[in-house]
């Protein structure tokens, strides 16, 4: 699915090289089997409204939150309280001063403000199936995808692949280990359809992101995740800290891709009700986008918390018109 980071960059960006003998109001129908999306862009869906600020309040001691009760999804063991170090948890993004008036910044204040998330919650393993509607250069392409998300608790799995009528477009995997951060991957491998096999390593030996597709290296801080595993890293982050999840919160969170990585911001906008599979479903949605001003695509993202927080609506647009959507049919936990 998307997962590319954030999928219609891996599924959409495809398409250039398929060429389609419909009309451009004619419904064709595909299979199809999604992924994660290359980077949202910012032009195809109308910005959530920004919270007033833009700074970013460095990360504090963390602060012992008051207890949720956990819902019947919630699985106790695979909850995990963050380590008193938050340097691998997203950065919280403060409210801007009234006035543009720069608040003087001491140590004690900063001592005292507490971390945004304090425990993290892995949803159960699941296959997850979902109906697909896409657009590329105004024709309509309809098809079905699926998910596969896999842990024990200590290691985790991702993968899945998207396909347009006989071409497989893009298949993807994410794969690494659970710690008191949330996911921590060790590789993203991503092939493209008509392209090579890129891989994304978190090398934590050496500290260091590198790729296969460029010369370019980050350093790893502790919560850094790929195109796959950042959906499920907020939903675990969710789930594990759902008196959180409130209109207007946002967040940041550095994604790498297949040739570079950059910070994305996470939006939570509101509690909206999406159908699954002919049912009423309450899920959380949020907007993800480029932390700098980027032509990148936008990610939308809907978290269902009475399913296990699993992605049950998803979608990407880009800055031509185009779009990817994907929308809960069927999960089956494993």
């Amino acid at each position: 699915m998307l997962l590319h980071l954030f999928i219609l960059g891996g599924v959409n960006g495809e398409l250039d090289g398929i060429s389609f003998e419909a009309s451009p109001d004619e419904v064709v129908q595909v299979s199809l089997q999604a992924a994660t999306p290359e980077q949202p862009a910012a032009s195809a869906i109308v910005r959530p409204k920004k919270p007033a600020a833009s700074a970013v309040v460095p990360a504090p001691v963390p602060v012992a939150a008051a207890p949720v009760p956990p819902t019947a999804s919630e699985a106790p063991a695979q909850t995990q309280t963050i380590a008193d170090s938050t340097s691998g948890m997203p950065e919280v993004l403060a409210a801007e001063p009234a006035n543009n008036v720069e608040p003087e910044t001491t140590p004690a204040t900063e001592a005292e403000a507490a971390p945004l998330f304090n425990q993290v919650s892995m949803p159960q393993s699941v296959d997850l199936r979902y109906d697909v509607t896409a657009s590329k250069d105004g024709r309509k392409i309809e098809g079905h995808g699926s998910i596969n998300w896999q842990t024990d608790g200590q290691l985790y799995s991702i993968s899945g692949e998207a396909g347009v009528l006989f071409f497989t477009v893009l298949n993807y995997k994410s794969s690494g280990r659970i710690n008191s951060s949330g996911l921590a991957p060790d590789l993203y491998v991503e092939k493209r359809f008509r392209k090579s096999e890129t891989n994304t390593h978190f090398q934590r030996a050496k500290n260091s992101i590198s790729f296969s597709a460029s010369t370019a290296s980050y350093p790893i801080k502790g919560s850094e995740q790929d195109r796959a595993s950042v959906i499920w890293q907020i939903a675990a982050l969710g789930k594990g800290n759902s008196a959180v999840f409130q209109p207007g919160l946002a967040f940041e969170i550095f994604i790498a891709g297949t040739r570079a990585g950059a910070m994305w911001r996470v939006y939570v906008n509101q509690l909206e009700t999406i159908p699954v599979d002919g049912r009423p479903t309450e899920a959380w949605h949020l907007s993800l986008m480029p932390a700098e001003p980027s032509f990148d695509m936008q990610f939308e993202l809907w978290l269902a918390p009475q399913k296990d927080w699993v992605p049950v609506k998803l979608h990407y647009a880009d800055h031509n018109d185009g779009y990817l959507e994907m929308l809960l049919t069927k999960m089956e936990k494993h």
